[in-house]
């Protein structure tokens, strides 16, 4: 008797359902890739106006996700319970996902960050697919194949959206770094007074701000003002020659110009400062008359220029008028409003050789009534509207030294306008927008002695009273080692509520505070007694004030940290609405 052979109906059968059950597997590997790719490897987020893209593409990847588990589940007969339960069963499986991919980015250190408010969108995707999916099943009697590949072609549609434009928050480090790239650029001329840098990167931060829709707090979100200013756009030449050879210096590398040099050309063998000048009162008097018969170049130790303003009037003076080269440890370059009557170099130590014969050529030029602004937007409130957050940086920096020396100023202060307008991004975002208006100030003229913002508090946009505080932000490039808040030993309960929020959340490494200081854009409103905090990072790159502040030294270690530390801190404030009720 031949035996008949076992059917064979059921195998095609069980490997169909194998091929279902791939179809959620793969489409959560591929969410997985996508989610846990580092920060600074993912493109640039569109922004949307009526729905943050963020909370679209979540939401989008699990009606994807969930739609796919629900068909696989109906589909196989091994577990007939699970088959009659799997919209349950998905929408748990679903949030479960979810919660890991969150954990997974908070904890694997990828630039990535984990939020309450995704996990809310994976819901809101999964239910709309179980929903959408058991209406479909209950319409058709059952489930079938064009369900599946409905979904996996709109699924194949959405990864590649988010190839193009990976969701919003997981851009804040990518989009903070290119940012910073383009404000320390050559082309914006390191954003100082010489070929139009700092009303480049002034239009290129407007641009910005109109495409996060920011109302204006004035006409084309400018404020403008004059400062003098002393400017380096032409000639920058130090040539020296001594017993190892002749050497041509490099403006930035080997020397810079002080900030008040004056425009001119000298040669010859400088004379020495004899240090006893600042003890021997003979020696001062010798000096002094002296330097009354000629006009020779000095050469003076970084000490020794500290000390001249404890030398007798008259031979200031006469040092005044000389032409003068500091030898310094490190060169820091900074600006002044005035102009001396002859050229002042800095050289660095270790590039000054023994017995030098120098020529030099310096063109400076002394700009009395530059025009220049400060730029101001706000997202308004929803509920105090005539109540004012602040947050504040500078933009500008220290310019150019000759035709082709530039000060990129990526740390200073490229990162704190960075940071401004990711949490300006933030609160114009519908599902953020603030209780309190948000206010956001970029002040130009900082590094010429907080001209920008001592202009905004003669002149204030916003009533000063009305402000409730204000966050400055400066120098937010690195993190290893946290963050320092000026002004913490004064705003002793603001401090301790910062402080709080770092240590529940570990945004930071540490917080430290400091005492009050002239040293930023803060300065100003807490003279007119606005409360203010300066928050700037501790760790990392060491570059200041030189042309070594590049982009790529900046490792962006606590940017993300800061910024959570500081919308944490604003929305207790008043930033989000649930903070504030209406009076």
């Amino acid at each position: 008797m031949t035996l008949t052979p076992f059917p064979s109906k059921p195998r095609p059968e069980l490997a169909s359902r194998r091929s279902y059950a791939a179809l959620p597997l793969s489409w959560a590997a591929v969410v997985l890739v996508l989610t846990l790719t580092p920060a600074d490897e993912m493109p640039r987020t569109p922004v949307w106006k009526l729905l943050s893209f963020d909370t679209a593409a979540h939401a989008g990847v699990f009606v994807v996700l969930a739609g796919l588990s629900w068909f696989s589940l109906r589909r196989q007969r091994h577990w007939p319970r699970l088959a009659r339960h799997a919209g349950v069963a998905v929408l748990v499986g679903s949030t479960l996902f979810g919660g890991l991919i969150e954990v997974l980015q908070v904890t694997m250190r990828l630039g990535r960050h984990g939020e309450w408010t995704d996990l809310i969108s994976d819901a809101i995707g999964a239910v709309l697919a179980v929903g959408a999916a058991t209406a479909w099943a209950g319409w058709r009697g059952t489930p079938t194949r064009s369900l599946a590949a409905a979904l996996w072609l709109g699924g194949s549609l959405g990864v590649a959206c988010m190839g193009s434009a990976a969701p919003a928050r997981a851009q804040d480090i990518a989009r903070a770094r290119r940012t910073i790239e383009k404000l320390a650029s050559p082309g914006m001329h390191g954003r100082g007074y010489v070929a139009q840098g700092e009303h480049r990167a002034a239009a290129y931060l407007r641009g910005r701000f109109r495409e996060l829709a920011l109302q204006p707090l004035a006409p084309d979100f400018t404020q403008s003002f004059t400062l003098p200013i002393n400017t380096f756009p032409g000639a920058m030449r130090l040539a020296v020659s001594g017993t190892l050879g002749n050497a041509e210096l490099r403006p930035g590398q080997d020397f810079i110009a002080a900030p008040a040099s004056g425009s001119g050309q000298v040669q010859g063998r400088p004379w020495r400062l004899d240090s006893l000048v600042f003890t021997n009162p003979d020696t001062a008097a010798a000096w002094q008359r002296r330097l009354r018969l000629t006009r020779p170049l000095l050469l003076l130790t970084a000490r020794d220029q500290a000390r001249l303003p404890t030398l007798p009037v008259p031979l200031r003076q006469r040092i005044d008028s000389a032409a003068w080269l500091v030898l310094v440890p490190k060169l820091t370059a900074s600006l002044a409003g005035e102009q001396a009557p002859r050229p002042r170099l800095e050289v660095l130590s270790p590039r000054w050789p023994a017995d030098a014969v120098v020529q030099a050529r310096i063109d400076a030029r002394l700009q009395p009534d530059y025009q220049t602004q400060n730029l101001a937007a706000l997202v308004r409130g929803t509920t105090q509207p005539d109540s004012f957050l602040v947050v504040s940086a500078h933009y500008d920096h220290l310019g150019m030294m000759g035709r082709k020396t530039y000060f990129p100023g990526a740390n200073d202060n490229a990162s704190g306008v960075a940071l401004l307008l990711e949490l300006a991004a933030h609160y114009a975002r519908p599902e953020n927008r603030p209780a309190y208006s948000v206010v956001f100030l970029l002040f130009g003229a900082e590094e010429a002695g907080l001209v920008g913002s001592r202009y905004f508090v003669a002149h204030p946009l916003i009533p000063l009273p009305n402000i409730r505080f204000l966050v400055n932000l400066d120098l937010l490039g690195t993190g290893e080692q946290g963050a320092t808040v000026v002004n913490g030993r004064l705003l002793e309960a603001p401090y301790r509520r910062l402080a709080a929020l770092n240590d529940a959340h570990r945004y930071l490494p540490g917080l430290s505070a400091r005492g009050r200081a002239a040293n930023s854009d803060h300065f100003p409103f807490s003279e007119a007694g606005v409360p203010a905090f300066f928050i700037y990072t501790r760790g990392g790159s060491t570059a200041y004030h030189d042309v070594n502040d590049r982009p790529a030294a900046l490792s962006l270690a606590g940017f993300a940290g800061a910024f959570r530390l500081v919308r944490d801190f604003l929305n207790g404030l008043g930033a989000e609405k649930s903070t504030v009720r209406r009076e």
